[in-house]
C-alpha cells in the first residue's frame, strides 16, 4: 500500500517504502508473503533506479548550465532519502551559480538599460538640437527672404524714383530743346556764334546754366532730330566759338549723328566754320 502510494503520488517516499519492504523480507517467514514482498520490491527498485537516474541526469545538466526549470526538478528529486552529499553539494552549487548569474544578468540588464536610456537621451537631445538648428535655418531663410524682399522693394522704389527723375529730366531737356533751337537759328541767321550762357540770358531759362555735358549733348541731339543728313548741324553755331568744351561737345554730337568729325581741333574748327557758312545761306 505504501509502495503504491509512493509510486502514484509521493515519489520522494519511494526510497523509504523500498527500505521498509527490505526490512519486512528479513523478518517474514511465510512463503506467500515473501513472494508478494519480492514482487513489490522488484517494482519499487526498478522505479527507484529510474528516479535515481533521472536525478543524476538533472544534476548533470545543472552542472553545465543551471536554470529555473532544472532547479525546480532537482529540488523535487533531492527530497529523496537516498540523495548523496555530493548530489546535495551539486544542488547547492547550482543554486549559488544560478542566483549569481541571475544577479549578474540583472546587473547587465540594468547597465544596458542605463546605456539605452542614455542613448535615447542623446538621440532626443540630438533630435532637439536638429529641430532647433532646422528652425534656426528656417528663421534665417525667412529673415533672408524678408531682407531680400525689402531690398527688392527698396530697389523698385529707387528705380521708380530714378525713372521719374530721368523722365522729369528728359521732359525738362525736351522743353529746353525748343529754346536752344530757336537761339541757334537766330544766331545762324545773324551769321554769328553763340554760347550756352548767352542762350540762357536771352531765353531766361536758368536751367541752361546748370546743365552737364551729357545734358547739353542730349539737348543738341534733340535739336538735330529734324536735321537732314546732308544739312549741317545747328550745334556748329555753338562750336564756332572755338572753346575746348564747345568743340568736344560738337564732336560728340557728330558722333551721335553718325557724321565724320576731324580728330584735330584746328581741322574740326575749320569744319565748323564751313558748316556755319552753310547754315547762314539758308536765310
Amino acid at each position: 500500500m505504501h509502495l503504491d502510494r509512493a509510486l502514484r503520488d509521493q515519489p520522494d517516499h519511494l526510497y523509504s517504502a523500498v527500505r521498509a519492504i527490505q526490512r519486512l523480507l528479513e523478518k517474514e517467514k511465510s512463503p506467500e508473503n515473501i513472494g508478494r514482498l519480492r514482487l513489490a520490491l522488484g517494482r519499487g527498485q526498478a522505479q527507484l533506479e529510474k528516479r535515481v537516474q533521472e536525478r543524476r541526469d538533472v544534476l548533470a545538466r545543472l552542472r553545465e548550465q543551471p536554470d529555473a526549470l532544472l532547479l525546480a526538478q532537482a529540488a523535487q528529486l533531492t527530497k529523496d532519502l537516498d540523495v548523496t552529499a555530493e548530489e546535495r553539494e551539486t544542488m547547492r552549487v547550482a543554486w549559488v551559480r544560478y542566483h549569481d548569474e541571475k544577479k549578474a544578468a540583472q546587473r547587465e540588464w540594468t547597465r544596458q538599460r542605463v546605456i539605452l536610456e542614455e542613448q535615447q537621451k542623446q538621440e532626443q537631445r540630438a533630435q532637439t538640437e536638429q529641430v532647433r538648428a532646422e528652425q534656426r535655418e528656417r528663421n534665417k531663410a525667412a529673415q533672408c527672404a524678408r531682407t531680400e524682399q525689402a531690398l527688392a522693394e527698396q530697389r523698385e522704389r529707387d528705380e521708380a524714383v530714378e525713372r521719374r527723375a530721368q523722365q522729369e529730366r528728359a521732359e525738362k531737356l525736351d522743353y529746353l530743346v525748343l529754346f536752344v533751337l530757336g537761339a541757334l537759328k537766330k544766331a545762324a541767321r545773324e551769321k554769328r556764334s553763340t554760347t550756352w550762357r548767352e542762350i540762357q540770358d536771352k531765353t531766361g531759362q536758368r536751367e541752361l546754366g546748370r546743365l552737364t555735358h551729357q545734358d547739353k549733348l542730349a539737348i543738341l541731339v534733340g535739336v538735330e532730330k529734324k536735321t537732314l543728313p546732308e544739312s549741317p548741324p545747328w550745334s556748329a553755331v555753338l562750336a564756332a566759338t572755338g572753346g575746348d568744351d564747345a568743340l568736344r561737345l560738337h564732336r560728340d554730337v557728330l558722333q551721335r549723328l553718325g557724321r565724320p568729325a576731324a580728330d584735330d581741333d584746328a581741322d574740326l574748327l575749320a569744319q565748323v566754320d564751313e558748316e556755319c557758312v552753310r547754315l547762314s545761306r539758308q536765310w
